[in-house]
């Protein structure tokens, strides 16, 4: 069929109230409306939402054809929705010509732009979820619904064994597969990996709780907690449902437009279970230099500090400080509340004194720091010095705090320093962007990276 690009009239605005959408998060929020998934809409199958731009220096057209064959030989009948979010023209162009030689039923929807704003995934997602929330996109809709990124891949039978742990599960809104980082998707293709054994699902502990929005575990456990956006699959009536209702499924406002996946995950988990399914693989496109690592892990470090001062501010999580400790027998959460107006989070405190150390000796030779974290520099060296003043402060007060063990966490694993995303790129660029986006963001901090974990067994997290 032709291609269709829709203009995003049906879209929504592109920032979100922080006031609406994150006292959603805080306890005694009012609740989802309870909904039955029996049936899921009218038509079986899946539809696919891919978000694609141009960055600079190069298109993505290429790890967006491999996509489609991957999307396509696992669900031949799915419809694909494409969200232009920044194409340039001639990048335009071949995309509608990729998707017109699939054969597949297919539309390109235009996220909206303004002016002086920067494109996000978020701001993408919603603009597709919009069109499938308005009459005009009842010709799109299908039972489930599968997010993808246009720099990832699916592995083989993982789309079927996500598919299998919804239609089990009836309480289950979403299933998560693992995400695998890849230096190359083309790499991987001709590798042919074989798929992995299937192993059981795990009910995700998700993000809220009787205290509300746990921002503690999750942005030290991340998608071991919440999941990820990358490869999900949900049923679809409810999720339009809360579009219709509610409002945008993806928080727009971020400073960075990251971290949208923790967010939407918490909302998400109002309308049913969140399951994490092992063996269904998606492959990702990992930061091809450690230079791009450092600035994707900073704009993610400077969003979780902007968060915590955001969810402090709509109620969301419980005042004072929080610190999450690895001890011989289990992580161990403390909580003080003898800072004053400081609402903080420190994540492993042994191993933010070694990334103190580390930001401090950078900041110390100017032309180094200038170098890695360019106009950011000057308030990496001031966040760094705030930093100090906090984990001193922790240190002398820890004595004091309220302990609660965390077995819900799974054990603490040594940190890879040769991985690309757990490297230490990526551990002094997120600790710089918490840094400089505490700073800004004062008297709320958050210092400290995601954990690495040991694989946990089978029953971990399932109530």
């Amino acid at each position: 069929m032709p291609t269709t690009t829709v203009p995003p009239n049906v879209a929504p605005t592109t920032r979100v109230a922080s006031s609406g959408y994150l006292a959603r998060l805080a306890p005694g929020a009012e609740p989802a409306a309870p909904r039955s998934f029996d049936g899921d809409g009218p038509t079986r199958g899946v539809t696919v939402l891919i978000p694609t731009y141009s960055p600079p220096g190069g298109g993505r057209t290429g790890s967006l054809s491999l996509c489609l064959h991957t999307v396509l030989a696992a669900a031949p009948d799915a419809v694909v929705l494409v969200v232009d979010n920044g194409l340039s023209g001639s990048d335009a162009r071949i995309v509608g010509e990729l998707l017109r030689a699939t054969g597949c039923d297919h539309r390109i929807v235009a996220a909206p732009r303004s002016p002086g704003t920067r494109y996000t995934a978020a701001q993408a997602r919603n603009a597709g979820l919009a069109l499938l929330a308005h009459p005009d996109g009842a010709v799109l809709r299908r039972r489930m619904l599968l997010f993808l990124d246009d720099d990832t891949a699916l592995a083989s039978d993982s789309l079927d064994r996500l598919r299998a742990v919804l239609d089990a599960s009836p309480r289950a809104v979403a299933a998560c597969p693992r995400v695998v980082p890849v230096p190359s998707l083309d790499d991987w293709r001709r590798r042919r990996p074989a798929s992995p054994p299937a192993t059981a699902a795990r009910r995700l502990p998700g993000a809220l709780n009787r205290d509300g929005y746990d921002l503690l575990s999750v942005t030290s456990h991340g998608s071991l907690v919440t999941g990820r956006t990358v490869g999900l699959l949900v049923r679809q009536d409810p999720v339009l449902w809360w579009v219709r209702h509610r409002g945008p499924l993806f928080y727009e406002g971020t400073p960075y437009g990251s971290t949208e996946d923790m967010l939407a995950m918490a909302v998400l988990s109002r309308l049913g279970e969140l399951w994490t399914v092992p063996a269904a693989e998606v492959v990702d496109e990992a930061r091809r230099t450690p230079g791009a690592t450092r600035s994707q892990q900073f704009a993610w470090g400077y969003d979780h500090a902007w968060l915590a001062h955001a969810l402090t501010e709509a109620g969301a999580i419980r005042p004072g400080v929080h610190a999450l400790s690895w001890r011989d027998d289990g992580w161990e959460e403390q909580r003080s509340t003898d800072w004053g107006p400081y609402a903080g989070f420190l994540i492993n405190p042994a191993e933010l004194r070694l990334g103190y150390r580390m930001l401090h000796a950078i900041g110390a030779e100017p032309e180094v720091a200038t170098a890695m974290f360019g106009a950011d520099a000057d308030r990496v060296r001031a966040g760094t010095h705030a930093l100090g003043r906090a984990l001193r402060r922790w240190h002398a007060g820890a004595g004091t705090a309220r302990r609660r063990p965390r077995p819900d966490l799974p054990p603490l694993a040594g940190r890879d320093w040769a991985g690309l995303r757990d490297g230490l790129d990526a551990l002094i660029g997120h600790l710089a962007g918490n840094v400089a986006g505490s700073l800004d963001h004062g008297p709320s901090f958050l210092y400290g990276a995601r954990q690495p974990a040991v694989a946990p067994p089978l029953d971990w997290s399932t109530p």
